[in-house]
């Protein structure tokens, strides 16, 4: 926990998050204040504004602060500037040359949001923190599963979902713990298998030593098997689904059987099991080897305290549903990803706020 000065007018300001532990309610400012993204702003100034000085006119950090400020508070962009007391104005920053407070508009707010950080800018923001939060928390467990964000049921672009009874879109989300990492968004109809390939391709960049990742029986593939074992280095956790048998192809002697055939690549028998699939992964064999790590699954006597490993993940999307209103309602169609994103994004860097501090017990229901 450092400590921060301001200095206001002439004043100098010591403050610390220090100040804040133990308090009941406390603003979501006070919070965001003590959240370091200085290279993230640069990226921003770097990649989404043109050379023009007064594009500058507010510090980047303070606006991508004041995104989650609306979302946090479920307020409208004129609401959320009419929210900021002069306190949280300067706990942010918005001070001009003279040492006044200089808060933007709400239409300044929202074309910040949807036209300067937009969907690509959202993105890499949830990599950079999805890679602090890795190196921030002792979790190694990975998890991923798809959460309804729900529609009116007078929505004409949303699905109905019968599993969900609800007017819905849908959100695909990675995390490890209980920190969210990913996110990826479709209709309320998608299927969860395929949206593996993201995830997996989000995870593979951060070389992650994880103990397990565990996904529900919707991602029940031969190919999401192989996939997660050959590029995170982890069986999954993959409950089987209910017609799901002991296949041929997936047994060692079928496995023997296509490594010897492979010779002149450096095949042979009496390699160690992770060699064989490797090789066979590598030479167009992935379904076999997804079919034997699912085998493993079907034999496994301890799979189902295994799948344990997984329930969290429904507390933690509740617990982001009770932070950030997390749902498609009065979006238009064509921004209802982005704003998804946007408020998944939100959640991610209060969390990254209290990792960043060393705040172990993290209860967000405080702020207001």
């Amino acid at each position: 926990m450092e400590d921060i000065y301001t200095v206001y007018k002439g004043v100098l300001f010591e403050d610390s998050i220090r100040n804040d532990i133990g308090k009941e309610n406390v603003s979501v400012c006070r919070l965001l204040h003590f959240l370091n993204i200085n290279d993230i702003a640069q990226h921003v100034e770097n990649n989404h504004y043109s050379n023009k000085d007064w594009h500058f006119r507010y510090r980047i950090s303070s606006m991508i602060k004041l995104t989650v400020v609306k979302c946090f508070r479920d307020l409208s962009f004129n609401k959320t500037i009419s929210s900021i007391s002069d306190e949280e104005a300067l706990l942010f920053h918005f001070v001009d040359d003279n040492g006044d407070i200089s808060l933007p508009t709400g239409a300044t707010l929202h074309h910040f949001i949807k036209y300067r950080l937009g969907k690509e800018g959202l993105q890499y923001i949830m990599g950079i923190i999805a890679e602090r939060i890795i190196k921030l928390t002792k979790d190694k467990d990975l998890k991923t599963d798809s959460t309804p964000l729900e529609a009116s049921r007078y929505d004409k672009h949303s699905d109905y979902n019968p599993h969900y009874g609800c007017k819905m879109d849908k959100a695909h989300i990675t995390l490890i713990g209980v920190f969210p990492l990913y996110m990826t968004y479709t209709n309320g109809l998608a299927n969860d298998s395929p949206e593996m390939d993201k995830h997996i391709a989000f995870l593979k960049n951060y070389n992650i030593c994880s103990d397990s990742y565990a996904l529900d029986s919707g991602y029940d593939s031969f190919e999401n098997h192989a996939d997660v074992w050959y590029y995170l280095k982890v069986a999954p956790t993959i409950p089987p689904k209910c017609n799901a048998v002991i296949n041929r192809e997936g047994t060692i002697e079928r496995i023997n059987h296509w490594v010897n055939k492979l010779w002149k690549k450096g095949g042979s028998i009496h390699m160690p099991i992770e060699k064989k699939l490797e090789l066979l992964y590598e030479n167009g064999r992935k379904q076999q080897v997804g079919m034997y790590l699912r085998n493993q699954t079907l034999i496994d006597e301890k799979f189902e305290e295994k799948k344990k490993t997984r329930q969290p993940i429904e507390r933690s999307n509740g617990h982001i549903k009770g932070r950030v209103t997390f749902d498609v309602r009065k979006i238009q169609k064509d921004s209802r990803e982005l704003y998804s994103i946007l408020r998944f994004v939100a959640y991610k860097l209060m969390i990254l706020a209290n990792l960043q501090n060393k705040i172990e017990k993290i209860d967000l229901a405080r702020y207001f």
